[in-house]
């Protein structure tokens, strides 16, 4: 049996292996070959983590759900609640661009592979969206409240700017170019902030 330390930094080094694997190519398209290569481990040490390559799936899964999670509550920062919105999205931004756009984002890619083939997939990709709007939902009513604006429903105009995002993380995705989500970005700001279209 390995060493605690060493067990875990071998975890992790499989999962962010994988992940990189299943961003780019998928999970059906990715073998555990392909895993046991990119990882640098055994056979039998990557089962003794992950007893099969559906349990490692969603163990990535949830891992990148976690980060992710991290990454955005720390984002959400600012002077305004919209100063929070705006930093998040730059944050989502950043996360896509230190990929340079390549393979777009895992839990859109594994909602379209996924969701309609396996529930324990879909169970954790629903979970990611629905807490990505409930935040977004909670900072755009202290946004109402606090400006006193005429904002549509705050949940309907967050479920709006996630399905922008993801649609525009997947344009840049096709086009490896980042203005395409930039562009997204823009059109809800201008959307928040009720600015005329040609600002």
């Amino acid at each position: 049996m390995q060493e605690p330390r060493k067990g875990e930094q071998t975890k992790q080094v499989i999962l962010q292996k994988t992940r990189m694997l299943l961003v780019t190519k998928g999970f059906h398209h990715t073998s555990v070959s392909e895993i046991i290569a990119a990882s640098g481990v055994q056979k039998g040490s990557l089962y003794y983590h992950f007893p099969s390559k559906e349990e490692l799936g969603l163990a990535v899964l949830e891992d990148a759900r976690d980060e992710f999670f991290a990454i955005l509550e720390q984002s959400l920062t600012g002077t305004t609640p919209l100063a929070k919105v705006f930093n998040s999205l730059e944050a989502v931004r950043r996360q896509m661009q230190k990929a340079n756009f390549v393979g777009g984002c895992l839990f859109g890619n594994s909602a379209l592979e996924m969701s309609d083939s396996n529930p324990r997939f879909q169970e954790v990709i629903r979970e990611v969206f629905a807490r990505w709007v409930d935040l977004l939902t909670k900072t755009l009513a202290e946004h109402r409240e606090s400006d006193g604006t005429t904002l549509q429903e705050p949940r309907l105009l967050a479920k709006l700017i996630v399905a922008a995002i993801e649609g525009g993380i997947m344009m840049a995705r096709v086009s490896k170019d980042g203005r395409d989500l930039d562009d997204c970005i823009r059109s809800l700001r201008r959307l928040l902030e009720r600015q005329p279209a040609g600002l």
